[in-house]
Protein backbone atom coordinates (compact mmCIF):
# COMPACT_ATOMS: atom_id res chain seq x y z
CA UNK A 1 0.00 0.00 0.00
CA UNK A 2 1.49 3.61 -0.65
CA UNK A 3 -0.48 6.30 1.18
CA UNK A 4 0.68 10.78 0.15
CA UNK A 5 0.13 12.45 3.56
CA UNK A 6 0.03 16.25 2.98
CA UNK A 7 2.21 18.51 5.08
CA UNK A 8 -0.46 21.27 5.69
CA UNK A 9 -2.87 18.82 7.04
CA UNK A 10 -1.78 15.84 8.22
CA UNK A 11 -4.70 13.04 8.34
CA UNK A 12 -2.92 11.01 11.02
CA UNK A 13 -6.05 9.08 11.53
CA UNK A 14 -6.51 7.88 7.66
CA UNK A 15 -2.48 6.59 8.47
CA UNK A 16 -3.45 4.84 11.15
CA UNK A 17 -6.85 3.55 9.52
CA UNK A 18 -4.28 2.12 6.64
CA UNK A 19 -1.88 0.58 8.85
CA UNK A 20 -4.23 -1.14 11.01
CA UNK A 21 -6.60 -2.72 8.02
CA UNK A 22 -3.09 -4.07 6.81
CA UNK A 23 -2.39 -5.42 10.33
CA UNK A 24 -5.71 -7.09 10.76
CA UNK A 25 -5.13 -9.12 7.94
CA UNK A 26 -2.05 -10.98 9.42
CA UNK A 27 -1.24 -13.03 12.42
CA UNK A 28 0.57 -10.43 14.71
CA UNK A 29 0.43 -10.97 18.56
CA UNK A 30 -1.83 -8.42 20.17
CA UNK A 31 0.84 -6.34 21.72
CA UNK A 32 2.34 -5.76 17.96
CA UNK A 33 -0.54 -4.70 16.35
CA UNK A 34 -0.82 -1.02 18.95
CA UNK A 35 3.38 -0.83 18.27
CA UNK A 36 3.29 -1.19 14.60
CA UNK A 37 1.04 2.02 14.42
CA UNK A 38 2.66 4.09 17.27
CA UNK A 39 6.00 3.71 15.68
CA UNK A 40 4.28 4.32 12.13
CA UNK A 41 2.59 7.98 13.60
CA UNK A 42 5.68 8.79 15.53
CA UNK A 43 7.70 8.32 11.63
CA UNK A 44 5.12 9.83 9.70
CA UNK A 45 4.98 12.98 13.27
CA UNK A 46 8.86 13.00 12.47
CA UNK A 47 8.70 13.81 8.69
CA UNK A 48 5.86 16.46 8.99
CA UNK A 49 7.87 18.52 11.62
CA UNK A 50 10.89 18.19 10.02
CA UNK A 51 9.28 19.00 6.61
CA UNK A 52 7.64 21.87 8.43
CA UNK A 53 10.79 23.53 9.86
CA UNK A 54 12.94 23.44 6.26
CA UNK A 55 9.77 25.12 4.18
CA UNK A 56 9.36 22.24 1.80
CA UNK A 57 6.00 22.25 -0.04
CA UNK A 58 6.09 18.54 -1.05
CA UNK A 59 4.70 15.69 0.72
CA UNK A 60 5.27 12.53 3.03
CA UNK A 61 5.33 9.20 1.12
CA UNK A 62 4.23 6.22 3.05
CA UNK A 63 4.56 2.31 1.91
CA UNK A 64 3.81 -0.26 3.77
CA UNK A 65 3.75 -4.50 3.12
CA UNK A 66 5.17 -7.76 3.99
CA UNK A 67 8.38 -9.13 3.17
CA UNK A 68 10.40 -12.00 4.54
CA UNK A 69 8.06 -12.60 7.41
CA UNK A 70 8.29 -8.85 8.41
CA UNK A 71 5.66 -5.72 8.04
CA UNK A 72 8.03 -3.30 6.45
CA UNK A 73 6.93 0.56 6.61
CA UNK A 74 8.95 2.96 4.62
CA UNK A 75 8.71 7.27 5.61
CA UNK A 76 10.25 9.38 2.71
CA UNK A 77 10.53 13.00 2.89
CA UNK A 78 12.37 15.76 1.13
CA UNK A 79 13.44 17.54 4.56
CA UNK A 80 16.89 18.64 5.45
CA UNK A 81 17.41 15.27 7.34
CA UNK A 82 19.38 14.99 10.92
CA UNK A 83 21.57 12.62 12.55
CA UNK A 84 19.94 10.22 14.53
CA UNK A 85 22.72 8.85 16.52
CA UNK A 86 22.85 12.70 17.60
CA UNK A 87 19.38 12.52 19.43
CA UNK A 88 19.59 12.37 23.08
CA UNK A 89 18.28 9.79 25.71
CA UNK A 90 14.61 11.11 26.95
CA UNK A 91 14.96 9.02 29.74
CA UNK A 92 17.57 11.49 31.46
CA UNK A 93 16.92 13.17 34.51
CA UNK A 94 17.51 16.81 32.77
CA UNK A 95 15.29 15.93 29.76
CA UNK A 96 12.70 13.61 31.67
CA UNK A 97 9.76 16.10 31.65
CA UNK A 98 10.96 18.19 28.38
CA UNK A 99 7.48 18.06 26.44
CA UNK A 100 9.14 16.66 23.05
CA UNK A 101 12.06 14.13 22.05
CA UNK A 102 11.03 11.33 22.30
CA UNK A 103 10.00 9.94 18.66
CA UNK A 104 13.10 8.36 17.74
CA UNK A 105 13.33 6.64 20.88
CA UNK A 106 10.17 5.19 20.77
CA UNK A 107 10.21 4.01 17.32
CA UNK A 108 13.73 2.05 18.39
CA UNK A 109 11.91 0.50 20.95
CA UNK A 110 8.55 -0.59 19.16
CA UNK A 111 10.12 -2.37 16.20
CA UNK A 112 12.44 -5.18 15.66
CA UNK A 113 14.58 -2.71 12.90
CA UNK A 114 14.81 1.24 12.49
CA UNK A 115 17.10 2.20 9.29
CA UNK A 116 17.47 5.74 8.19
CA UNK A 117 18.51 6.72 4.78
CA UNK A 118 19.55 9.90 3.20
CA UNK A 119 19.15 9.98 -0.43
CA UNK A 120 21.82 12.00 -2.46
CA UNK A 121 18.87 14.36 -3.18
CA UNK A 122 17.63 15.15 -0.03
CA UNK A 123 15.33 14.17 2.25
CA UNK A 124 15.11 11.07 5.07
CA UNK A 125 13.94 7.77 4.51
CA UNK A 126 13.09 6.00 7.72
CA UNK A 127 12.14 2.27 7.02
CA UNK A 128 10.40 0.33 10.14
CA UNK A 129 10.33 -3.72 10.42
CA UNK A 130 7.81 -5.76 12.70
CA UNK A 131 8.42 -9.36 12.58
CA UNK A 132 5.40 -11.53 12.34
CA UNK A 133 4.41 -14.18 15.52
CA UNK A 134 1.25 -15.83 14.66
CA UNK A 135 -0.72 -15.56 18.01
CA UNK A 136 -4.29 -16.00 19.11
CA UNK A 137 -7.19 -13.65 20.00
CA UNK A 138 -8.23 -10.40 18.40
CA UNK A 139 -5.53 -8.17 16.78
CA UNK A 140 -5.87 -4.86 18.94
CA UNK A 141 -7.31 -2.49 17.08
CA UNK A 142 -9.22 0.16 17.25
CA UNK A 143 -13.02 -0.16 16.53
CA UNK A 144 -13.94 0.98 12.57
CA UNK A 145 -15.05 4.57 12.71
CA UNK A 146 -13.93 5.56 15.92
CA UNK A 147 -13.90 9.15 16.71
CA UNK A 148 -10.38 10.82 16.83
CA UNK A 149 -11.20 12.25 20.56
CA UNK A 150 -14.36 12.68 22.84
CA UNK A 151 -13.76 14.05 26.20
CA UNK A 152 -16.14 13.93 28.84
CA UNK A 153 -16.44 15.64 32.17
CA UNK A 154 -18.02 15.12 35.76
CA UNK A 155 -16.75 15.49 39.57
CA UNK A 156 -16.51 13.11 42.07
CA UNK A 157 -16.84 14.75 45.77
CA UNK A 158 -14.33 17.65 45.17
CA UNK A 159 -12.35 15.61 41.96
CA UNK A 160 -12.75 16.45 38.45
CA UNK A 161 -12.72 13.31 36.34
CA UNK A 162 -11.63 14.27 32.63
CA UNK A 163 -12.82 11.02 30.30
CA UNK A 164 -10.69 10.46 27.21
CA UNK A 165 -12.11 8.23 24.52
CA UNK A 166 -10.10 7.58 21.41
CA UNK A 167 -6.84 8.74 20.42
CA UNK A 168 -4.12 11.13 21.96
CA UNK A 169 -2.28 11.95 19.10
CA UNK A 170 -0.24 14.58 17.39
CA UNK A 171 -2.74 17.28 15.56
CA UNK A 172 -6.05 16.08 17.35
CA UNK A 173 -6.44 14.39 21.17
CA UNK A 174 -3.35 15.66 22.09
CA UNK A 175 -4.97 19.29 21.71
CA UNK A 176 -7.94 18.31 23.23
CA UNK A 177 -6.11 17.26 26.36
CA UNK A 178 -4.10 19.63 26.58
CA UNK A 179 -7.59 22.33 26.68
CA UNK A 180 -9.39 19.57 28.99
CA UNK A 181 -7.38 20.50 31.30
CA UNK A 182 -6.76 24.35 31.37
CA UNK A 183 -10.29 24.42 30.68
CA UNK A 184 -11.16 22.65 34.63
CA UNK A 185 -8.21 24.69 35.92
CA UNK A 186 -9.67 28.07 34.78
CA UNK A 187 -12.56 26.91 36.35
CA UNK A 188 -11.74 26.55 39.12
CA UNK A 189 -10.54 22.92 39.89
CA UNK A 190 -7.50 21.97 42.03
CA UNK A 191 -8.00 18.00 41.98
CA UNK A 192 -7.81 16.77 38.45
CA UNK A 193 -8.08 12.89 37.38
CA UNK A 194 -7.72 11.75 34.12
CA UNK A 195 -9.61 8.44 33.31
CA UNK A 196 -7.72 7.06 30.29
CA UNK A 197 -9.70 3.93 30.20
CA UNK A 198 -11.11 4.46 26.80
CA UNK A 199 -7.78 5.69 25.08
CA UNK A 200 -7.03 3.64 22.19
CA UNK A 201 -3.83 5.16 20.65
CA UNK A 202 -1.36 7.51 22.16
CA UNK A 203 2.03 8.79 20.53
CA UNK A 204 4.97 10.94 21.88
CA UNK A 205 2.88 13.86 21.02
CA UNK A 206 0.42 12.78 23.47
CA UNK A 207 2.94 11.66 25.87
CA UNK A 208 4.69 15.40 25.91
CA UNK A 209 1.01 16.73 26.60
CA UNK A 210 0.67 14.49 29.52
CA UNK A 211 3.82 15.82 30.78
CA UNK A 212 2.67 19.50 30.12
CA UNK A 213 -0.14 19.16 31.51
CA UNK A 214 1.32 17.81 34.82
CA UNK A 215 3.82 20.62 34.98
CA UNK A 216 0.95 23.16 34.25
CA UNK A 217 -1.24 21.41 37.05
CA UNK A 218 1.73 21.91 39.68
CA UNK A 219 2.53 25.02 38.61
CA UNK A 220 -1.05 26.26 39.31
CA UNK A 221 -1.21 25.14 42.83
CA UNK A 222 -3.16 22.02 41.70
CA UNK A 223 -2.94 17.70 41.65
CA UNK A 224 -3.29 15.82 38.65
CA UNK A 225 -3.57 11.58 38.57
CA UNK A 226 -4.14 9.24 36.19
CA UNK A 227 -6.79 6.59 36.10
CA UNK A 228 -7.29 3.35 34.76
CA UNK A 229 -3.75 2.83 32.16
CA UNK A 230 -4.15 0.96 28.89
CA UNK A 231 -1.70 -1.41 28.02
CA UNK A 232 -0.57 0.67 25.19
CA UNK A 233 -0.73 3.50 27.58
CA UNK A 234 1.53 1.99 30.01
CA UNK A 235 3.51 0.66 27.67
CA UNK A 236 4.89 3.55 26.44
CA UNK A 237 5.02 5.35 30.06
CA UNK A 238 7.25 2.70 31.21
CA UNK A 239 9.40 2.43 28.15
CA UNK A 240 9.92 6.42 28.51
CA UNK A 241 10.75 6.38 32.11
CA UNK A 242 7.78 8.54 32.84
CA UNK A 243 5.10 6.52 35.11
CA UNK A 244 7.02 7.19 37.97
CA UNK A 245 6.30 10.96 37.36
CA UNK A 246 2.63 10.72 37.23
CA UNK A 247 -0.06 9.41 40.23
CA UNK A 248 -1.32 6.11 38.75
CA UNK A 249 -4.40 3.98 39.71
CA UNK A 250 -7.10 1.43 38.65
CA UNK A 251 -9.67 2.19 41.45
CA UNK A 252 -11.20 5.15 41.03
CA UNK A 253 -12.47 5.26 44.73
CA UNK A 254 -8.96 5.15 45.81
CA UNK A 255 -7.37 7.72 43.35
CA UNK A 256 -10.01 10.53 44.72
CA UNK A 257 -9.12 9.35 48.18
CA UNK A 258 -5.67 10.13 47.20
CA UNK A 259 -6.01 14.05 46.75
Amino acid sequence: MQLTISRDDPDLGRVEEEIGGLLATLPLAPDAHHQVITAVLEAVSNAVRHGRRSGGLGSVLLEAGVADGHVVVTVTDDGPGFDPGACPDPRTPERLLLPGGRGVFLMHHLMDGVDFAFPPGGGTRVTLRKSILAAQGRSGGPPEGEPLMNVSTRTSGDVTVLSFKGRITIGAGDVQLRSAVREALDGGATKILLDLADVTTIDSSGVGELVGCCTTTNDRGAKLALLNLPPQVQDILVITQLISVFEVFDDEDEAVRSF
